[in-house]
């Protein structure tokens, strides 16, 4: 994601202030406070919203009462990571510097609740389909993996994103209750179609006649809802769409998504990784070997995209922050439009694919052995990804491209010794599925 020079300018401004207000309480023995990056606070129409975090060691009167000395009322407290949501009454030239709560010691950061988080592009040319429709299943040696296992509806992925058609024939029976953090509602349906599409990756079924399959076609989709109709989020609702997914018990979250660092957001991220959930995250799509986020912070499985050859996509991010990547260049997958020219399927290209197919194999492993960790989940795809630049781990493909039936036959499973007969698995369709779609057109 790319930012214009004004916020740039936003920023640094922003910078300037923390500086001051820190000079001004140098002499108050306290925590390390992180102020927000504007000088006066953002505002809408219905009032000015920080982001603030207590100390854990803060009672509920006390927050309360500094709440209330700056005539603001508590919209949200996000208990996992003592985050409270805050909104301000309007008024203009507001300073942070100005604000009771920058001078109490029980509050160690307060940030802008910023409009800065998006679904990573996924480019969708129709020049680009020219792909087969199933190359990266075959390229993750989804099929041979499936001899093994196809996955468990006890295992719950929670795409967070921009919902999900569950009435989609794919996901019949495997979507679990998740919630809308735009809305507010318990019905997080999709209405841009990423969050549709990044779910079929994941976990479309498969042997039923019809469409594509996801890589664990038997796992179940928790939908989180934290992106709206033009595929934008706030840092709130992607930070209790995370909470969220761990507290309704998900084992692996798929953030397909980019965003610029939020401790608010880093702080439900490290909520997740310590309570045993498996995170992945899109690297980006510009490129770039600069941090960008959820992939950058601890913890997260951060996912570059190949192509069809084996190659880098063009456009994908790389650097430290690239663990794992995965096939993302023009990939078929379901999509929230049944009435679209592919009938409720589309094709598309980018990280946010990519990171999908990582959860995807991550919910194979956890189903067949559910007691294993995220660091072993993580170790697993480590060990038997596909080395595909420089021997080990490189800046382009980070630890190789993920494989799900490596994954399942490394050291960390403990099936490589085992010998896979060459018999069909029970729900393995005996041949392959044949998908007809429209002829292309540029009508």
């Amino acid at each position: 994601m790319t930012r214009t020079s004004d916020f740039s300018t936003f920023v640094v401004t922003w910078l300037s202030v923390l500086t001051a207000v820190v000079s001004l309480l140098f002499t108050t023995p306290r925590a390390a406070l992180a102020a927000p990056d504007s000088q006066d606070v953002p505002q809408n129409e219905t009032g000015q919203t920080l982001l603030v975090h207590f100390d854990p060691g803060t009672t509920p009167e006390m927050r309360d009462a500094l709440i209330a000395q700056t005539g603001g009322e508590l919209v949200r407290w996000m208990q996992p990571i003592h985050v409270a949501e805050i909104r301000l009454p309007v008024q203009e030239g507001v300073s942070v510097a100005s604000l009771p709560l920058l001078a109490n010691e029980s509050v160690t950061f307060v940030e802008p609740d910023s409009q800065a988080v998006s679904g990573a592009y996924v480019p969708n040319d129709p020049d680009l389909n020219i792909e087969a429709l199933s190359y990266g299943l075959r390229d993750v040696q989804a099929l041979e993996a499936w001899d093994i296992v196809t996955g468990s509806q006890e295992i719950v992925i929670a795409v967070v994103d921009s919902g999900i058609n569950a009435d989609h024939p794919e996901f019949a029976g495997r979507v679990v209750a998740g919630y809308d953090f735009v809305d507010r509602d318990e019905l997080p349906e999709d209405v841009q179609g990423h969050g549709t599409y990044i779910a079929g990756v994941i976990a479309a079924a498969f042997d039923n006649g019809q469409g594509v399959a996801g890589v664990c076609p038997n796992c179940s989709i928790m939908p989180v809802k934290v992106l709206d109709d033009i595929n934008r989020g706030s840092w709130s609702q992607l930070a209790e769409g995370i909470l969220f997914a761990v507290d309704q018990g998900a084992q692996i979250i798929n953030l397909s998504l980019v965003t610029i660092r939020s401790e608010t957001v880093a702080a439900a991220i490290e909520h997740a990784v310590q309570s045993g959930v498996v995170v992945v995250a899109a690297a980006g799509n510009v490129a770039s070997d600069e941090d960008h986020y959820p992939a950058a912070y601890e913890g997260v499985i951060g996912v570059g995209a190949t192509n069809s050859k084996g190659l880098l996509w063009e456009k994908s991010n790389f650097g430290k922050n690239v663990d794992l990547t995965a096939p993302g260049e023009v990939i078929y997958s379901t999509w929230h439009d049944l009435n679209n020219a592919y009938f409720g399927y589309t094709y598309a290209s980018g990280t946010s694919v990519a990171a999908a197919y990582v959860s995807g194999v991550a919910g194979l492993l956890l189903s067949v052995e559910p007691s294993l960790t995220a660091e072993e989940v993580t170790e697993a795809m480590i060990l038997g990804a596909d080395d595909l630049g420089a021997e080990g781990r490189d800046d382009l493909f980070g630890h190789g491209r993920v494989n799900a039936l490596g994954a399942l036959m490394s050291p960390v499973r403990g099936l490589s010794e085992v010998v896979v007969v060459d018999e069909p698995h029970p729900n393995k369709p005996v041949h392959e599925v044949v998908m007809f779609l429209p002829a292309l057109s540029n009508q």
